[in-house]
C-alpha cells in the first residue's frame, strides 16, 4: 500500500504522522514530494524547508524514514519490502505542472452527493 503526500498537506496535517507510526499497516510506504509550495492552490511557500520529515516519521515510529533530493530515495524505499513496518521517504522534487494538466470537473458539493451515495446515507 503506498499513501502518495505533498509538503503542504503533511504539514496541515502533522498529526498523521504520529497516527501512522502508531497504528499504520505493516505494509504502508508513505512517499512525501517536497517542492516546497502549495502547488495545487496557487503556489504559495510552505516552511517545509525548516522541516525534518523524516526526522518526525522516525521519532513517530516509523520503522525506515529516508530523506533525499535524487530518484534512487524511491528505489531504497521499495527495496525495503523485508522491512516489517511503515515506510517513509522525503523525495525533494521541483515546482510546476505541465500546461495542459485537467483540473477536477465536479464541485466539491457533487463529490460529497458522490460518497454519500456510494456510503448509502
Amino acid at each position: 500500500m503506498v499513501a502518495l503526500d505533498g509538503d503542504g498537506d503533511a504539514l496541515m496535517r502533522m498529526g498523521v504522522f504520529a497516527t501512522l507510526g502508531a497504528y499504520g499497516p505493516a505494509n504502508l510506504t508513505h512517499l512525501l514530494l517536497d517542492n516546497g509550495a502549495h502547488e495545487s492552490t496557487g503556489g504559495q511557500t510552505t516552511v517545509s524547508q525548516g522541516v525534518e520529515f523524516a526526522r518526525i516519521a522516525s521519532a513517530c515510529g516509523y520503522t525506515l524514514a529516508l530523506d533525499g533530493d535524487d530518484l534512487s530515495i524511491i528505489d531504497r524505499l521499495f527495496d525495503t519490502k523485508d522491512i516489517d513496518g511503515v515506510r517513509f521517504a522525503r523525495l525533494s522534487i521541483n515546482t510546476g505542472t505541465p500546461d495542459d494538466l485537467p483540473r477536477p470537473s465536479i464541485t466539491p458539493e457533487d463529490v460529497r452527493r458522490r460518497l454519500q451515495t456510494h456510503i448509502g446515507r
